[in-house]
């Protein structure tokens, strides 16, 4: 080829001498992806064919080339029918990604070291849904929280439970907005009845003072 070849007729040249769409030149149970994290661009990625392991969980997605762990993304089904797809680091959930439970529920959200951790939103199968901060696996910081019957709580939580300052509003129109101790109103709220009209009220672990 000439030296003086546009570049549009070297990429014509490459792209007919590396593909050849017969049958007999490609198979394509052989064919490996490789790619590279975007995020650690170090770090070569492949695709390998379904996994499956001796307990009967499987596998399928981008493996760190060099390394030989879960890495980029990729969907893990346990044995139970439990499964995870989304984002991987070093075999473990890290990033954004959907687990499903064997139970019905699931979670959509982001993930770091295999715990829910960030913004993401909890299913439970009896329809109730969380929706907001996590941490280390547990609602950690602001989220809102409804309940099939038309309940609704927003506000802060802590280890799993209503922390801190927050509004639960029942299905009829009724709401209480104040003060939370490990899921128990405790201290200063105010309630308002279905016409707005408010009642200043004091609480203790749950117990009005």
């Amino acid at each position: 080829m000439e030296a003086n070849s546009s570049i549009e007729e070297l990429s014509k040249a490459e792209t007919t001498e590396t593909f050849n769409d017969s049958e007999e030149d490609i198979n394509i149970e052989e064919v490996k992806a490789v790619m590279i994290d975007q995020e650690n661009p170090d770090v070569e990625l492949e695709y390998r064919p379904l996994k499956t392991y001796e307990n009967g969980d499987t596998y399928d997605g981008q493996w760190n080339k060099v390394t030989g762990l879960m890495h980029g993304k990729g969907t893990y089904t346990w044995a139970d029918g439990t499964a995870y797809e989304g984002d991987w680091k070093n075999d473990k959930c890290h990033g954004h990604g959907t687990e499903t439970y064997s139970s019905g529920a699931s979670y959509e959200g982001e993930w770091k070291n295999d715990e829910k951790h960030g913004k993401g939103k909890y299913t439970w199968a009896d329809g109730k849904v969380y929706e907001g901060d996590h941490k280390v696996g547990k609602s950690n910081g602001f989220g809102t929280k409804w309940w099939p019957s038309g309940d609704k709580y927003e506000g802060f939580w802590a280890n799993d439970k209503v922390n801190g300052k927050g509004t639960y509003t029942w299905q009829d129109g009724r709401k209480f907005v104040g003060f939370w101790k490990d899921g128990k109103e405790h201290g200063r709220g105010v309630e308002y009845d279905v016409d707005g009209n408010k009642t200043i009220q004091n609480w203790e672990n749950g117990e009005l003072l």
